[in-house]
């Protein structure tokens, strides 16, 4: 009886240990926050004008599943979400923003996230290309929406771009 219980302890142990690492490697942060939420969906817009520019969100969010090297633990299957604001007339798109924020909302669960750039990344000069990484472990084929946060360097307001019902891949 000692044995079971010991071994089971050791199981739960195991368990969580490996939750902690999973939710370790998690980069930004996934909250519950309703007010966040309707903030998000009140102040968003399909379409921002920015220095004379219709600007909309272009996303690709996937989780990769592709066999690696060493043991399948190791491998990193956490949200990965790349994004391109496009200027919709193919010009150049300004530079007078920033974007502070990725927020991807699926259902009452929000990952809030710091996207960086890529310099190597070879976007035409009517996008500017943004990634977070490592982000939630949520299921693949699932419909949710992309927000960033745009701070408008031509008049220091912040605004927030929407992509509705995007679309978690899985790459095989």
């Amino acid at each position: 009886m000692k044995k079971r219980c010991i071994i089971a302890l050791l199981t739960i142990l195991t368990m969580a240990t490996n939750y902690a690492c999973q939710e370790d490697d998690l980069e930004g942060i996934i909250t519950t926050d309703p007010a966040l939420i309707e903030k998000l969906y009140e102040h968003s817009a399909d379409t921002l004008k920015i220095a004379s520019q219709q600007l909309t969100l272009e996303t690709e969010l996937y989780r990769n599943f592709t066999p690696g090297i060493g043991p399948i633990k190791e491998k990193n299957r956490r949200l990965i979400a790349p994004i391109w604001i496009v200027n919709t007339d193919s010009t150049v798109i300004t530079q007078e923003l920033t974007v502070s924020n990725l927020y991807v909302i699926n259902q009452h669960q929000i990952w809030t996230s710091e996207p960086g750039t890529n310099p190597e990344n070879s976007t035409p000069e009517y996008k500017s290309f943004f990634i977070s990484k490592d982000g939630p472990e949520w299921e693949t084929g699932i419909s949710v929406d992309v927000v960033i946060k745009i701070t408008d360097l031509t008049d220091n307001n912040e605004k927030y771009l929407i992509a509705r019902n995007q679309m978690i891949t899985k790459v095989q």
